[in-house]
């Protein structure tokens, strides 16, 4: 595996740990590796909406079926 294959990419970022995970779940269940940076802060500190954004990342080779499924 090269280099380029383990980088990871933010896909999406979201102010609400809920809707992070609504996100995951859909790439996911897809076959789309998720990690939520971030995750938790949010959870340490919970509000409505988060005051430190979420960050939704994937590999970077799956950049392009993830923008697909967000699409749609």
């Amino acid at each position: 595996m090269s280099d380029t294959d383990k980088s990871w990419t933010i896909i999406a970022t979201y102010s609400s740990i809920e809707e992070a995970e609504i996100v995951r779940g859909l790439l996911e269940s897809n076959g789309i590796p998720t990690v939520i940076n971030n995750a938790t802060i949010a959870s340490v500190y919970p509000m409505t909406d988060s005051w430190t954004p979420l960050q939704l990342m994937i590999p970077a080779v799956c950049r392009e079926d993830a923008e697909k499924l967000l699409r749609h």
